[in-house]
């Protein structure tokens, strides 16, 4: 089983940790316009639908022509008011909080994925659920 779902199961889901995403703009325009479209989902409620398709669809996304219709198009299957979803975009709704969230991040000296932050232990790179689950129970109260 992958690490993120059993963090998610074990330690999220039951409200012991707190999980900080930080958008990352390394990839020019495009990072921007898929982070501000993540945001736009989740003004419905669907960051994380968004964010998934986002992934996993980044062949699509990097390779698009017209990438704000793709965006779109990705709004549309996860079932979300289109309308909505495209005024935002078209009106950068949360521009600003995408760069201040990615000027957060170069200050905190992230500089990649993934990196996470644990009671003041900096993990980097794909680790095992084992080595999550070491410094998160080592950091909850007994």
């Amino acid at each position: 089983m992958e690490t993120e779902p059993q963090i998610i199961k074990n330690y999220i889901a039951t409200g012991k940790v707190k999980l900080v995403y930080r958008h990352l703009l390394q990839l020019g325009d495009g990072s921007v316009r898929t982070a501000e479209a993540s945001e736009c989902a989740a003004d419905q409620g669907a960051f994380w639908p968004m964010h998934d398709t986002l992934y996993a669809q980044q062949n699509a996304v990097y390779g698009a022509s017209d990438l704000d219709a793709t965006l779109a198009g990705f709004a549309k299957q996860l079932g979300l008011d289109t309308g909505t979803f495209e005024s935002c975009m078209r009106d950068h709704t949360h521009l600003q909080f995408v760069q201040d969230d990615y000027n957060a991040s170069k200050r905190a000296g992230v500089q990649f994925r993934p990196v996470f932050d644990v009671a003041g232990t900096r993990l980097t790179g794909a680790q095992p659920f084992a080595v999550f689950q070491q410094q998160i129970e080592a950091a909850l109260p007994k």
